[in-house]
C-alpha cells in the first residue's frame, strides 16, 4: 500500500496543485486519522471474535475437535489475516492493479499454505490439537468454512458502512477529486491542463508560462504608475516650504494690489475735494 498505493490521477495532482497542501498541513496522518484507525481496528477486532463465539465456539451441533481452542483460534486469525490482507490491498487501495491483487493472494495464500504445513509435521500436545486438524479434522467441517465465511462479511459489511458514511457525511477534497475523475469530460480536462502545464515547463527557455506573462504585466504596470507620480512632481515645487512660500507671496501681492488701489481711488476722490474748494 505504501508503495503502490495513489489516491488521485498524476494529470490531476498537476491540474490542481492546490492538492498537495494535504501533507503541508498534515491532514494524511495526524491524532485524528490515527485515532479513526484504532477505532476501527478494535470494533472490527470485536465483531471478528464474538461473531466467532456466537457462530461457533458456543454452538451445541459443533462437537469434538471440531470446535476445540485451537480450531476456534484458527478461525480467529485466519479471518483476521483475511479482513487485513482485503483491507490493506483492496478496499483502502484506490489504485487496483494486478500487483495489490497478487499480493492479496500470496498473502491470504501463504497463511493457508502454513496450515497446512503445520497440520503436517506439528506434533500433538495436551492443549492444542494441531496435527491433521487442518486437512482433516475442523478443515473438512462445512460449518468451519460457513462460520469463517459469516464473520468476512460482517467485519467488510461493517469497513464499507463506515467508510461510506464517512464520504457522505465528511467528505474530504480527495473524495471530491476521486469523484470528478470518474467523468471522462473532467478527466480529459485535467490531462489536457496538466499536458500543457509539462510542455510550459519543457519549453520554458523558447516560450513564457502564463505566471511569468501576468508577472511582467504588472511589473510593467508598476513602472508606468510610478512615471505618471513622477512626472505629476516634476510640476510642482521641490518641496513643501517653497509651496507655501510661493503661495505667501502671491498673497501677500494681491493684499498690496488691492491695497495700491484703495490708496488711488481715495487719493483721487480726496484730490478732487481740494480741487473744488481751491476753485
Amino acid at each position: 500500500m505504501g508503495i503502490f498505493e495513489k489516491d488521485l490521477a498524476a494529470s490531476t495532482l498537476l491540474a490542481v496543485p492546490e492538492l498537495y497542501t494535504k501533507g503541508q498541513r498534515n491532514r494524511g496522518f495526524n491524532f485524528k486519522v490515527y485515532f479513526g484507525w484504532m477505532f476501527m481496528a478494535a470494533s472490527e477486532a470485536m465483531i471478528l471474535y464474538f461473531c466467532m463465539l456466537g457462530l461457533y465456539g458456543q454452538v451445541s451441533f459443533t462437537h469434538g475437535n471440531d470446535n476445540d481452542l485451537f480450531a476456534m483460534g484458527d478461525m480467529t486469525f485466519t479471518a483476521a489475516v483475511i479482513v487485513i490482507s482485503l483491507k490493506m490491498q483492496i478496499i483502502e487501495m484506490h489504485n487496483k492493479s494486478i500487483t495489490a491483487g497478487i499480493s492479496c493472494f500470496c498473502s491470504i495464500g501463504g497463511w493457508f499454505l502454513w496450515n497446512m504445513i503445520l497440520a503436517a509435521t506439528y506434533s500433538n500436545n495436551v492443549i492444542y490439537h494441531v496435527r491433521d486438524a487442518f486437512l482433516h479434522g475442523f478443515g473438512s467441517s462445512i460449518l468451519w468454512w460457513l462460520c469463517l465465511i459469516l464473520i468476512l462479511i460482517s467485519v467488510v459489511a461493517f469497513e464499507l458502512s463506515v467508510a461510506s458514511v464517512r464520504r457522505y457525511l465528511f467528505p474530504q477534497e480527495e473524495d471530491t477529486f476521486e469523484e470528478l475523475e470518474r467523468d471522462l469530460p473532467i478527466r480529459r480536462r485535467f490531462e489536457e491542463a496538466s499536458a500543457m502545464y509539462l510542455q510550459q515547463g519543457w519549453d520554458r527557455g523558447e516560450r513564457k508560462s502564463s505566471l511569468e506573462v501576468e508577472r511582467e504585466r504588472l511589473e510593467q504596470e508598476q513602472a508606468d504608475r510610478e512615471g505618471h507620480v513622477q512626472e505629476l512632481l516634476k510640476n510642482r515645487p521641490e518641496t513643501m516650504e517653497e509651496a507655501n512660500a510661493a503661495a505667501a507671496r502671491k498673497s501677500l501681492n494681491e493684499e498690496r494690489g488691492r491695497r495700491s488701489l484703495e490708496m488711488q481711488e481715495m487719493l483721487s476722490k480726496r484730490f478732487g475735494s481740494v480741487r473744488r474748494e481751491r476753485q
